[in-house]
């Protein structure tokens, strides 16, 4: 199943990620220092991935039609990919694990400039893997030139999208998983910045617990899939995770006592978002015509990162008037009841009111 294709594409995203890592704590707590503003933090953090957003609409159009490098089920078979998911997201999490690890050295030691430029090398080195992915195309795509421009295909694609339910649905557990993935990016700062004197080292650590928390449970899941139960796995990890949010916003105590408990409430939050993760691109991966890969992936990236940088604009204005453990519990709140009903329209949209599957479209 590892095949040189994949091994390429991991290979690529642990440097880029890791030069993320950098990048995202460097920026946060600089801003945060330097301003004393949660709410110019979230804005800053915010800005830096609208880029992404933007480009997101259009990539995918652009990548059923030339190049398909990024898209996991033209990689590996279909009966593997929920292990390759889960391999991909242990990548993930190894990235996270050491770009929060090094990149609080690097501070440190070296001050803001020089993580800077590691995440701009990081960038050149993933694009050098990347660029040896070799992906046949699609069986009778070859031949074939389509007569409409990439205009058309974007509108193709989206009208495929929204004329599957099941795919909605989907696309926005996405949203509402990378909310509150967003929402964390701005909490984590205040609350190690909050319950420790030493608020950057404090950070770091909040964000390898986050980090190790996905690995652990990605290997878990690369050994024992879950392949079949995507649904509930999906669903069940976005009612932990208002389960967490709820208790972080509870619990009061000392300092030291604190921090070991955050650390644990951000570990589990880490294995949710691996288990969430992990089941909505297999269902997406599934469910959808391979034909339009692309395009729906890049919708569900654009959702995402429109998701993050929103979020961590309203959490970061609402952290100048509420105390962090009462937006937490709110959240939690809030996140239980919608992960119960976006589980009941799933089903309803995949089965119909009469109990009956909807079989996945013809190619």
């Amino acid at each position: 199943m590892i095949n040189r294709n994949f091994l390429l594409l991991l290979s690529g995203q642990l440097v880029s990620q890791i030069g993320d890592k950098f990048h995202m704590i460097a920026l946060s707590f600089y801003v945060l220092k330097t301003t004393g503003s949660s709410a110019r933090m979230g804005a800053v953090l915010a800005a830096s991935l609208i880029p992404s957003l933007i480009l997101g609409f259009f990539s995918g159009a652009f990548i059923d039609r030339y190049d398909r490098k990024a898209i996991i089920p033209t990689i590996v078979d279909e009966k593997n990919l929920a292990t390759a998911n889960s391999r991909h997201q242990f990548v993930a999490g190894v990235s996270t694990i050491a770009g929060a690890f090094l990149s609080g050295i690097m501070v440190s030691a070296f001050g803001y400039l020089w993580v800077f430029i590691i995440n701009a090398v990081s960038l050149v080195l993933s694009a050098f893997f990347e660029c040896f992915i070799r992906i046949p195309p699609l069986p009778g795509k070859a031949e074939t030139k389509k007569p409409q421009g990439l205009w058309e295909d974007m509108k193709q694609g989206y009208q495929y999208i929204f004329t599957r339910q099941d795919l909605v649905v989907l696309l926005f557990m996405v949203l509402v998983i990378h909310f509150f993935v967003g929402s964390m990016e701005v909490f984590m700062p205040v609350m190690a910045d909050t319950v420790s004197s030493d608020g950057a080292g404090t950070f770091g650590f909040f964000q390898t617990a986050f980090g190790l928390g996905t690995v652990i449970m990605a290997i878990f899941l690369s050994i024992r899939t879950i392949s079949g139960k995507e649904e509930r796995t999906l669903f069940g990890s976005v009612f932990i995770i208002g389960l967490l949010f709820s208790g972080t916003g509870i619990i009061k105590g000392r300092e030291n006592a604190m921090i070991i408990f955050y650390l644990f409430m951000i570990f589990l939050f880490g294995c949710c978002i691996i288990c969430a993760g992990i089941s909505f691109r297999t269902l997406l991966q599934r469910r959808m015509d391979n034909e339009y890969a692309g395009r729906v992936f890049a919708a569900a990236g654009s959702i995402g990162n429109a998701a993050i940088p929103g979020a961590m604009i309203i959490y970061g204005l609402l952290l100048e008037h509420f105390h962090f453990q009462d937006l937490l519990m709110v959240s939690g709140m809030a996140l239980m009841p919608l992960s119960i009903l976006s589980f009941i329209l799933f089903k309803e949209k995949k089965y119909g009111r009469t109990g009956e599957i909807l079989s996945k479209p013809s190619d």
